[in-house]
């Protein structure tokens, strides 16, 4: 270990492996029968780094359109990405007053309503020599969270695009609100809302993308697949849990690990952190690790288990800002490893169960993981 290794100088880092990245890409694109991923990278790539996903897959799986969700996000990935064969999605919803700097950087954008277009015309009517604006016609079948919500407005914004020179259209979806849960039946009315409306306007198969996560994962042989966007599979955890299991073997893309800075005995009837919550019942080792809530290592993690030397140890007391303290088998050395989520010789921690354990969902774990940790490669 030198003095200038990130794991070493923080004392907690999140490792990021590339060949599950490529795994997982490969291995839902086979579930799903697609011959196109849009990757979704958006929250800095569910906080593995977007532009580090963006040139994996770009480079390993010649992977060429790639979703975000805001106009910042859009332009760090375009910069790094300069080519023109990458198709950078701004999936979420946008300020159509800035339609004229999604158009300068070559980013492609999800339209819900006929006012965005007219908003965004007259901001590229007052710019001279700038490319179309790539258009993405969001259609809302049940999210609620924007799109045409009629075959009437669908066919509007269609035919206005098509017809005006400031624009270039590039795609069609929708986005499911149930696709990974048992909610059978509103999916199945969402996918005939968007297949009455993309049919009657006439718009071609190879716009449409529809098949999200959940999608891809658990409904591949009842809608379009040709294309999927997904994100959450990509990162190796299932983003049904716990209302489903999969069986696709994906492979878990981050680990997340601190190290012990301190070591210390504590003695029967002692406290540990705010609230002197927990209090030892005999006397024990405990240590100190560099992370807490500020890391997104959430304050309702008390209690829950980490690996140290491939034991299963405890978070003890609350968890503060900064740090946390966990229990030791023994008097450890300084620098040893301890797992918060991922592996350690035969035991693991997955981010589903540190998701539960939290009451929470694995995306909101992983996004929250803050800029404090470093990303590092572990190939």
């Amino acid at each position: 270990m030198v003095k200038n290794d990130l794991f070493f100088k923080r004392g907690a880092a999140f490792f990021r492996s590339e060949s599950a990245l490529v795994h997982n890409a490969k291995t839902i694109m086979e579930h799903a029968h697609a011959t196109r991923l849009i990757a979704v990278i958006k929250a800095n790539a569910y906080g593995h780094g977007a532009v580090w996903a963006a040139n994996v897959l770009s480079k390993k799986l010649a992977v060429h359109d790639f979703a975000v969700a805001t106009l910042d996000e859009g332009i760090t990935v375009r910069e790094q990405l300069s080519s023109q064969q990458n198709q950078i999605l701004l999936l979420g919803v946008q300020n159509p007053a800035m339609a004229d700097v999604m158009a300068q950087h070559e980013l492609s954008v999800a339209v819900g309503s006929m006012d965005w277009l007219l908003t965004a015309k007259n901001q590229l009517d007052q710019v001279d020599s700038i490319q179309p604006l790539k258009i993405h016609l969001a259609i809302d079948t049940g999210m609620g969270r924007m799109g045409a919500r009629t075959k009437e407005d669908l066919s509007s914004m269609y035919e206005f695009v098509l017809s005006d020179s400031k624009f270039e259209f590039a795609g069609v979806f929708t986005h499911f609100a149930t696709a990974d849960d048992n909610n059978q039946a509103y999916y199945d009315q969402q996918k005939a809302d968007f297949l009455g409306m993309v049919k009657s306007v006439g718009i071609d198969e190879r716009y449409w993308h529809l098949a999200n996560s959940g999608s891809a994962l658990y409904h591949q042989n009842e809608i379009y697949t040709d294309t999927i966007r997904v994100g959450a599979a990509l990162y190796g955890f299932n983003s049904a849990h716990p209302d489903r299991e999969t069986m696709v073997p994906l492979q878990p893309v981050g680990a997340f690990q601190g190290k012990i800075w301190s070591v210390h005995k504590l003695l029967a009837g002692q406290a540990v952190s705010y609230g002197a919550t927990y209090v030892a019942s005999e006397d024990q080792w405990i240590g100190t690790v560099p992370v807490g809530y500020a890391d997104g290592y959430h304050r309702n993690l008390s209690g829950m288990t980490v690996l140290i030397n491939g034991q299963r140890q405890k978070v003890l007391g609350r968890v503060t800002m900064d740090q946390i303290i966990v229990s030791l088998p023994g008097p450890v050395a300084l620098n040893t490893n301890v797992t918060l989520f991922g592996t350690d010789g035969q035991e693991k921690i997955s981010l589903e169960t540190l998701a539960d354990y939290g009451q929470t969902i694995p995306h909101e774990i992983l996004t929250e993981i803050g800029t404090r940790i470093p990303r590092v490669d572990v190939e």
